[in-house]
């Protein structure tokens, strides 16, 4: 019989390999069945096998990928309750914050929100593009992470901002 731990260094090192890959995030309807879930005590959640979104509007690119870690007096506060502070070096905990500009995607609900890495971008894609046209993504890549959450209405004027954090 033997015993095994996977280290903090070795989350560490795992998050810091994390950071380093291409993100992007796949806004999506969902399923408009939830809605009427929210409330009850099980409310709808994702499957552990997801490979994708159900019903996809669009594609952001994450607008800051960073190491943060737990603080009760933190200025980054996830809608779960967390708080958490900026990390003045690696730790386990990633943070992948989307930012969905006002306009960006007018007039959807959205349901649904994937992290996926590694995603295929089109050729001359600028880098600096964080709003992606739907030919700008090939494949988006591998499913990280994904949120089911009460419909959030985007209208033109709009903007949505959500704080992931990837605990390793």
């Amino acid at each position: 019989m033997s015993n095994k731990v996977l280290t903090t260094r070795g989350r560490e090192v795992m998050a810091e390999v994390l950071s380093a890959l291409p993100f992007v995030a796949a806004l999506s309807a969902g399923d408009s069945a939830w809605d009427v879930q929210w409330s009850e005590t099980n409310p709808p959640a994702p499957d552990l096998g997801a490979t994708g979104v159900l019903s996809l509007i669009g594609y952001v690119r994450p607008t800051i990928v960073d190491f943060v870690e737990p603080d009760p007096e933190g200025a980054i506060v996830t809608e779960e309750g967390g708080a958490y502070a900026i990390a003045t070096g690696r730790t386990r905990y990633l943070r992948i914050r989307v930012s969905v500009p006002a306009g960006a995607f007018p007039d959807v609900y959205v349901r649904e929100i994937g992290i996926f890495t590694n995603p295929e971008f089109s050729d001359g894609l600028p880098a600096g593009k964080t709003v992606l046209e739907p030919g700008d993504v090939v494949a988006p890549g591998d499913l990280m992470h994904i949120l089911w959450s009460p419909p959030q209405f985007l209208n033109a004027g709009t903007a949505y901002s959500r704080n992931f954090i990837l605990k390793v």
